[in-house]
Parts: structure tokens; sequence; C-alpha cells
């Protein structure tokens, strides 16, 4: 029983919400397992496993998670609800809100999510061991400058999802495009600046590709007009303008996935490297969103968002 104990008490020290509760115990724990333990010993052992148990806060500041991210908003996974004329309220919702409010609840700590110039966001967390401001970032995907800097949970909160829109009065049954070659059939309209280097790169005819739009939305009522076929986009983007009074998609304009090019692409959530609970806020909120996930809530909090929802699932 003490060597249970003992690893227990270890365990708690790597994962307790609490830095102070977290040392004692690990401390606590080799003492125990190397068999050096008096009377006063076992009374901090019962006080301890009953903060540990009930989840008691020292300090409310120390177990609130700041998270931070851009202030331009990224609908409709974070943005400033609207009011009936179009203006923002201040009042912060979206699939990111939703998530973040289910994951913490779960967890049990307290968290505040606002949104800063990304660029001072990102500065923020990497700092956190100065400025002690935002411990956390919400979604962004992973690569090699933010792996170094930060520490992401290896659970994905979702996917990028690739859509071809096309006119459904002109293909009443749909259009047929499995390989990049297929699109090469219909007219291939994006706006002025878009990236399709992924297209080319696949063996798309980059001549065919008509560029002379100003915006998706532009690109979206040539389709309802014929005069475009196929416009390849991030499903999220178009959606999300939407769900902000951008934009009104056109009644005979829908989408199918674009399954031309195996490339996923997954966002995740980033905490401070400095963090002394980075670890343990890692582990358990990817718990969480496995559970979360296990129990059908996490997919049902990104459909109401997204015709998609996360993404993750199987079309």
């Amino acid at each position: 029983p003490w060597a249970a104990i003992a690893i227990k008490l270890i365990n708690i020290g790597d994962l307790s919400y609490d830095p102070l509760c977290g040392t004692i115990a690990g401390e606590l724990g080799i003492l125990i397992k190397e068999r050096v333990l008096d009377r006063k010993l076992l009374i901090i052992l019962v006080c301890l496993l009953t903060l540990h148990f009930l989840q008691v806060p020292l300090s409310a500041s120390d177990r609130t998670v700041r998270i931070c991210n851009d202030i331009g908003e990224w609908p409709p996974y974070f943005y400033y609800e609207r009011h009936a004329d179009g203006t923002k309220s201040d009042k912060l919702v979206g699939a990111t809100v939703d998530s973040l409010d289910a994951i913490f609840k779960r967890i049990g700590i307290e968290y505040e999510f606002d949104l800063i110039p990304w660029q001072r966001c990102l500065t923020y967390v990497d700092n956190f061991h100065k400025t002690k401001k935002y411990e956390m970032f919400s979604e962004a995907g992973i690569n090699t400058w933010r792996k170094e800097r930060y520490l992401n949970t290896r659970e994905p909160v979702y996917k990028r999802t690739n859509v071809f829109y096309y006119n459904t009065a002109k293909y009443p049954g749909g259009i047929k495009i499995k390989t990049v070659t297929d699109m090469e059939q219909y007219r291939i309209c994006v706006a002025t600046g878009l990236s399709f280097e992924r297209y080319v790169k696949a063996g798309l005819n980059k001549a065919l590709v008509n560029t002379n739009h100003q915006d998706y939305f532009e690109v979206l009522r040539m389709i309802s007009l014929e005069r475009c076929d196929i416009m390849p986009a991030n499903l999220a983007i178009i959606e999300g303008a939407e769900r902000v009074n951008r934009f009104t998609l056109p009644s005979n304009v829908s989408y199918i996935p674009d399954a031309t090019i195996e490339e996923p692409f997954y966002y995740h959530y980033w905490i401070a490297r400095s963090s002394p609970r980075a670890k343990m806020l890692q582990t358990r909120i990817d718990q969480a969103i496995r559970s979360l996930k296990a129990s059908g809530e996490w997919e049902r909090i990104y459909q109401k968002y997204l015709s998609n929802g996360s993404g993750l699932q199987t079309w």
C-alpha cells in the first residue's frame, strides 16, 4: 500500500492543478517511497489528498488559464456576436468558445479568452515566464517554428475542410472531381491573390484558372450566374462569412468535398512551454477532448457552426 500511495503522490506532483501542491505531493511521494515518513508527514499527506481530490484552489489567479487569439476574428470558430444592425457586440461566440467552455468545465479550471493582435498573442505566450499574462493560444496549425516555442495538444481540435463550390442548377447531378486533372473539364475561378499552387504542383494547368475576381464572394456570384463552374475553397471561410452577415450564399450554389489531394491540415491548441503546468494542461486538455469526442458532444458543438462539423469525421 505504501508503494501505491507513493506512486499516486508522484503522479499528483506531475499533474496537479496547483504548482505548490504538485511540488509538495511529488516530494512527499519520494519520501514515502524511500520509507522516510513520520506522524507529521502523515498528517500532511491527509491534507494534501483532501486538497487534490476536492480540487480546492490556493488562489483563483493561479488557476485561471488566460488564452488569446487574433483580434481579426475567425468565424465561425471565434467572433463577436452581431447585433440586428450588423454591428459587433462584446460577446465572443463560436465553435472554439463553446469547445473551450466544455473542456475547462471538464477539467475544473477557470479560463479567459481574449482577442488581441496575433503577433502580440504569440509573444505573450512565448514569454509567459516573464509576463504571466497569456498561457495559451487557441487553434493554429503545426509547423516547425511553433513546435520549437510552444507545446501543442496531441488531440487535433478540427481539420480544414476543402471543397469545390458549383452551380446546382447547371449540374443537378453534381460535379465529378476525383483528381486534379478532372478539374480541367470545368471553368475554374479563384479570387485574385488566392494560392492554388498545390493544385498546379499536382498537375493542374495553371493557364486554365481564372484569377480575375476580387474575392471569394464575387466568384460565388459568378458561379450562380454560370460565368464560372467551380471554385476551390476552405468551407469555414464561406460559412464563417455568412455567420457575421458578410455574405449570403446564392440558393443555386452548393459544394462537394475536395478529394483531389490528400493533404489534411489539423488545428491544435498551444501552451506556453515556460508554464510550470504546461504538461499538466496538455494532458488534461487532451483527456477532455478525447472524452468529448467519444461522447459525441465535440461534433455537436462544431455542427452548430459548420455544416461539416469539426471535419475530423469521415464524409
